[in-house]
């Protein structure tokens, strides 16, 4: 299974990608259908999704390649620039049809 990351504020409908800061399966995600796929989200403040994406930039450190450290910064802009400290982390289900 592969699934996208995003943030969204609670009052809107932009969402930012992001890397994998939490794993879906995260006791404060919550699952639910979606298209008949199973999605998954929570709720965090702005403090709590930095300390996610700082842990995750200190686990990949160097290893990070360009595209998840621009989703990186992006995400982290995002939460900075916010007009709210409450934010949606969704993980949400994809499939290429790639076989």
């Amino acid at each position: 299974m592969a699934y996208d990351y995003f943030i969204s504020t609670n009052d809107s409908n932009d969402k930012i990608k992001i890397p994998k800061w939490i794993s879906e399966r995260d006791d404060r995600m919550e699952s639910y259908k979606s298209a008949g796929e199973v999605d998954y989200q929570g709720n965090f403040t702005g403090d709590e999704l930095i300390q996610l994406a700082n842990d995750y930039a200190e686990i990949w450190g160097d290893a990070m390649n360009s595209f998840h450290a621009d989703l990186q910064n992006k995400g982290l802009a995002y939460i900075k620039n916010a007009e709210t400290d409450q934010f949606t982390l969704s993980a949400i289900y994809w499939s290429s049809d790639a076989y």
